[in-house]
């Protein structure tokens, strides 16, 4: 008697592995399987030690070996195997047969909220979301750039951090940009700082995009155009002349 590979099955669905007996018997013969681990662990499917029949008469049977959903999204293909401990009467070939679960668990939609308006010298807080948790870290790059019709420069903006905590402490933002969302967390602020430079300007904008995520994928909104104020408008004055005597210029 032999257990086969079964077919691979979407988590949360049953892994059903063939049983087969070389040629029919003339009484049942009763076959107990049991299950081992692999790279699919308890969490992933329902471990056990299962008795099954064959009826006389026939050569196949099946053990069936429910699987679990884990919500972790991203996973690639877990196996783990099943086989024949006892079987009464008849031969046992030793080699196990493989079940393979499939990950079934979408992954997160990450976006960028709503843009920005602030003055100068004050930072922006855009909010990063997954659509749900995860049970895996995940990862996105982010990117700053001027844009628009008076783009920031890079003596416009300062240090840039982020929060996975609701603002509670602040990580800097890598040089490479790829951020770390934890297990289980939604929602990121991006904090950027503006500079005050004490020079005359009109408004200007930078964009901050996200790209590349990993365990998650990018959902409509990726990129947003946040807006520093106009500032430090210069006020034009006329002072007094000093006297003169008549005949000559006075000088404003």
């Amino acid at each position: 008697v032999s257990v086969g590979n079964a077919p691979a099955v979407t988590e949360g669905t049953n892994s059903v592995f063939p049983v087969t007996l070389s040629n029919p018997s003339s009484v049942d013969t009763v076959v107990t399987l049991t299950t081992t681990t692999g790279t699919a662990g308890t969490a992933d499917f329902t471990t056990t030690t299962t008795t099954i029949t064959i009826p006389a008469g026939q050569t196949t049977g099946s053990f069936t070996v429910p699987t679990l959903v884990d919500a972790i999204p991203g996973e690639p293909n877990e196996t783990f195997t099943a086989a024949i401990t006892a079987a009464p009467g008849v031969t046992i070939n030793p080699a196990p047969g493989t079940g393979t679960i499939i990950d079934g668990t979408p992954l997160p939609l990450i976006t960028i909220g709503a843009p920005q308006t602030v003055a100068e010298g004050t930072a922006t807080d855009n909010v990063i979301t997954l659509s749900t948790a995860t049970g895996v870290p995940v990862t996105v790059t982010l990117a700053t750039a001027g844009n628009g019709v008076n783009p920031t420069v890079g003596a416009d903006l300062g240090a840039q951090t982020y929060s996975t905590d609701g603002g509670l402490t602040f990580l800097p933002v890598p040089a490479s940009g790829i951020i770390t969302i934890p297990a289980g967390v939604t929602s990121v602020t991006v904090r950027t700082a503006t500079i005050n430079d004490v020079i005359g300007e009109p408004a200007e904008t930078f964009a901050l995009s996200i790209s590349a995520p990993t365990n998650a994928a990018l959902g409509a909104a990726t990129s947003v155009t946040n807006t520093i104020s106009a500032s430090d408008t210069p006020t034009v004055s006329v002072g007094n002349a000093p006297a003169v005597t008549e005949g000559t210029n006075s000088v404003f």
